[in-house]
Order: C-alpha cells, then structure tokens, then sequence
C-alpha cells in the first residue's frame, strides 16, 4: 500500500512540533534538510530522541545547495545528515541532481560522473542505492541522466509542479524512468509565467485540466512501494489536495 508523506514544515513551530501535528495524518515525514550548512549544525535539540517515540516513518531531502564541483565534498554533506537521522532509521533520500540545462549547467558526462561519486559513497555507508532518489527539477528533466540512472540503481522521485512548471512533459513517456518510481511530490505550481510562481508549491486545486492530465499519469504509474509526499508547506493546502489525489488514484482506465 502507498504511503503518504508530508514535510517537516506545514505550519510555525520546530520540527519536532511539525512532526506531532502530522503523527496520525500522514504516514511520514519528509525531513527538509535544504540547506548544507545550517543542517549540518544541528543537534538534538532540532532533532529531539522524541522523533522516533512518534507513529511516523522519515525519510531526507537532501541540500539544495550542494557543492556539485565538489563531488567528495557533497557526498561527505550528504552522509553526515544521513548520520544524523541514523537514530529514525532512516534510509531514503531525495536528491536534486547537477542540472544539465541553464545557468551553470554541468555536461552530461560531468553530471554521471558526479553522481557516481556520491551514490559509491553512498552504498559504501551501508545505504541501497534503489533508495537515493533523483528529482526531476528545473535544469534536469532526468531524460539525459536515464543511462546512469539505470547503470548505478537509483531510484526516482517525480515532481509533479516541476512537469509542468518547467516543461518536463516529455519525462511522462520515459517508462526507463518511471520504472524506477519510488516517490512523488505532489504541488502544483502558483503560476508558471514568473519565476517565483513557477517555484512556488500551492495546492492542486490549481491544477487546470492539463495540469490534472499530468497527475493523473503520475499518480496512477506508482506502485506499492511508491510513496505519496503532499510537499506542501501549509497543511491547509494538504488538505485541498488529499481528495484530488484520492480522485485522481480512482480514475485509472477512463
């Protein structure tokens, strides 16, 4: 059965009030580690022993910022907030890769190269690499990265919002891809003619008819083992969203 997930963050107050508020509403929580840094600072007191009491399951995403010139120095950031959610038993990441289109792309082969890098150090800290998990994102639809996708067993995390903010409408045909499904994210985009809307997460209620297209072929290419993440930061616009979804699941075959 899918599970569902929300994120650390869906109203004011610490991750560990976040994580109370969602015990009973969801099945896990997204643990929002966007910042390399910052992150890396924290201690027990932004991630409290109570976590694990809590009837929740945790995963990461991981750093937006990433030192990608850096192949060693992310993976060294990537596993020491793996570390440091050792105690929940963590063991599935997201992770946005080096984009490969745009400002400050990085070539294909320099991209597999940089993913190698960290998924080796990846599975050499005891991690399955079926379980560190590549978003589709602006500059990195995932089309161009599906040969080294497939050679070193990632597995994928499809945006929703990212389709069709940024145009990834092509990835829908990609069956290698969506064979490697394990999560989606579920958004949709505030407004897709600026820049800040196109980044912005808002409910699907905002989804037109195309928009609720591209879901639906989503939504309905997740397996089991595929997990549901609302990665929504304000839990009204979870809210909105849950019966979409729920709809969107029921549709399959019309």
């Amino acid at each position: 059965m899918m599970k569902t997930a929300a994120p650390s963050w869906v109203m004011a107050g610490s991750v560990y009030e976040n994580c109370v508020f969602l015990e009973g509403k969801v099945d896990e929580v997204a643990l929002l580690f966007f910042e390399s840094e910052s992150c890396l600072a924290y201690d027990e007191s932004d991630l409290p022993r109570e976590l694990a009491e809590l009837d929740l399951t945790y995963h990461v995403h991981l750093p937006l910022d990433l030192p990608w010139d850096d192949a060693d120095e992310a993976a060294r950031i990537v596993l020491g907030l793996m570390d440091k959610v050792r105690f929940l038993g963590v063991r599935q990441a997201v992770l946005h890769p080096p984009v490969t289109t745009g400002k400050n792309a990085f070539s294909v082969e320099a991209t597999q190269q940089l993913l190698t890098v960290v998924t080796r150090a990846w599975c050499s800290h005891g991690f399955d690499c079926n379980d560190l998990l590549i978003e589709n994102i602006e500059g990195a639809d995932l089309i161009d990265l599906a040969p080294v996708i497939e050679d070193l067993g990632l597995g994928v995390c499809i945006d929703i919002g990212h389709i069709i903010a940024y145009g990834h409408d092509a990835l829908l045909d990609r069956t290698d891809i969506f064979d490697r499904l394990r999560m989606v994210h579920i958004n949709a985009p505030a407004d897709i003619g600026t820049v800040k809307g196109r980044s912005k997460h808002v409910s699907l209620v905002h989804l037109d008819e195309a928009g609720r297209g591209v879901a639906r072929k989503v939504l309905q290419a997740c397996g089991e083992d595929c997990t549901l993440v609302y990665e929504l930061f304000n839990w009204k616009h979870i809210e909105t969203t849950i019966p979409i979804v729920e709809e969107l699941l029921l549709m399959e075959g019309q």
